[in-house]
């Protein structure tokens, strides 16, 4: 969305924050975000579903579909943002897209890289937007996007996927049958039974087990079964523990990882990083070959994975973040990002999503702030704005949330084989 009240946001947040020392040992790749002269320029954009009355259908987004997608009302949409001063869209490659590609279909991924480049406008690619746990096949998809649009002015930054979770990485198919290290007796041989086999094997026959949020693979064995629900309940007690650890210091989750309270995760930290650096390293390496010039990120709204050492793979940091509205939500994006700046030195990041949740506001001030939205009836996430000045840059950018279309972030999986 946009409007003076997020613009000015943004300028306080920028002088908050203040400019980024570059790192004595830059990346070999800056990721810096530039233009078409090769210049950094300051992001303003927001995330695009497609036309508001068309891009939402049940359950899913399906504003790619056949009798959905209208590239005169893309058009007008872009044009509207141009003239409102944005300079960059983040779209999904989601189901409906996703089934034309594999069909060698382009005609509308096309006309939107190509409306976007008449209307001034830069795209960052998100991929994987749908139920695919193959990583291999994802990475081939994203590659060849890539690969027919190397080189393309419109094309601004590839995103590997919006917020991965924790179960992203247990759940996926990792290439030549590999198993992830996090599927192993070694987590709960280093930390214990935190639920019983008979336990986990009545769980896997209920509603629950095979549709809630702690969903089980179907595919899963007895012992893949086992480690994975026990991973699970790890990850929320060391979750717990991050927040508890932050709130009584005024710090940050993403601090608690590496604190010397955190030792006694080094185990399972360690796991979780392979398993996360062989879910990004086929996709990367697929992406880089097929165009090297465009920075790769990933869209991060859990901070066990944002602290994790192998997004040191990416070119750049995608932060998402929500925090309480007033002085305490700016606070806390300036732990946040300077946090990850000592983390990641020399990493560029971008604030990504941010912005205050509806029903935080309340209706009155909720709907105050949809008379001030100039995109209040676009099916966006918060539109976001961000610096990538040379070197390392923290983002500098705030934006208030859209009630109308915004993306779920938070939904439960349904049976997955």
């Amino acid at each position: 969305m946009g409007g003076l009240r997020a613009f000015w946001l943004a300028l306080l947040i920028g002088s908050l924050l203040g400019p980024a020392n570059a790192s004595a040992d830059p990346p070999a790749r800056d990721g810096r975000l530039t233009g078409p002269d090769g210049q950094p320029i300051f992001v303003i954009g927001a995330s695009y579903q497609g036309p508001a009355e068309l891009s939402w259908r049940g359950e899913y987004w399906a504003g790619w579909a056949d009798d959905r997608f209208d590239p005169a009302l893309v058009a007008a949409d872009f044009q509207r943002a141009s003239g409102a001063g944005l300079n960059t869209l983040r779209i999904f490659v989601q189901r409906e897209l996703l089934h034309d590609i594999r069909k060698d279909g382009w005609w509308k991924l096309d006309a939107v890289v190509d409306l976007a480049a008449q209307s001034g406008l830069r795209l960052i690619v998100t991929f994987g937007d749908y139920d695919e746990r193959r990583v291999s096949d994802v990475a081939r998809v994203s590659s060849s996007i890539a690969r027919r649009y190397a080189g393309h002015p419109a094309i601004l930054a590839y995103e590997l996927r919006n917020e991965p979770t924790f179960w992203t990485l247990q759940s996926a198919r990792y290439p030549d049958g590999q198993r992830p290290p996090l599927l192993s007796s070694a987590l709960v041989e280093a930390y214990g039974e935190r639920a019983a086999r008979h336990y986990i094997n009545a769980f896997r026959l209920t509603d629950e087990g095979q549709r809630g949020p702690l969903a089980i693979p179907e595919r899963f064995s007895e012992d893949e079964a086992y480690y994975y629900h026990n991973n699970w309940l790890l990850s929320y007690e060391l979750a717990h523990e991050a927040s508890a650890w932050a709130q009584a210091r005024g710090r940050t989750d993403l601090e608690y990882f590496s604190s010397p309270e955190a030792a006694r995760w080094a185990t399972f930290l360690e796991a979780l990083n392979a398993t996360y650096d062989a879910w990004l390293e086929p996709q990367v390496r697929l992406l880089r070959e097929a165009d090297p010039t465009k920075p790769i990120t990933v869209g991060h709204n859990d901070p066990l994975l944002e602290a994790l050492p192998a997004n040191r793979r990416l070119d750049f940091l995608s932060h998402h973040r929500y925090p309480p509205p007033g002085l305490g939500g700016l606070t806390d994006h300036r732990r946040s990002l300077s946090a990850l700046r000592a983390i990641f030195p020399g990493k560029p990041i971008l604030l990504g999503e941010f912005g205050h949740r509806t029903a935080e506001l309340g209706e009155a001030q909720a709907a105050a702030k949809r008379r001030l939205s100039s995109f209040s009836s676009w099916p966006t996430a918060p539109a976001w704005r961000a610096t990538s000045p040379a070197g390392a840059g923290l983002a500098r950018s705030s934006c208030l949330r859209t009630k109308v279309g915004v993306r779920a972030t938070c939904s439960a999986p349904t049976r997955r084989s």
